[in-house]
């Protein structure tokens, strides 16, 4: 049982870091990588980025360090 429970833990643990998305932005365009939402989006934040961890979601993304929520207007 102990190992069970150990083997979950750690592929959740696995699954949280391998599904992390990486944001680089400049000018209010992102460019992401491992993201399941999109590869490049216009948004409204304006700060310059280079490789920041977020949480993506389909109408915006959260910058996991300071937590802000980015609206994304246009997207591929």
């Amino acid at each position: 049982m102990k190992k069970l429970l150990g083997i979950v833990v750690l592929g959740l643990l696995w699954c949280n870091i391998v599904n992390s998305a990486k944001a680089t932005c400049s000018g209010g365009e992102c460019e992401f990588i491992f993201s399941v939402h999109y590869e490049w989006a216009e948004t409204g934040c304006y700060q310059t980025m280079y490789n920041e961890e977020v949480e993506t979601n389909v109408m915006n993304f959260t910058i996991v360090e300071t937590g802000q929520e980015c609206q994304v207007f246009d997207s591929r």
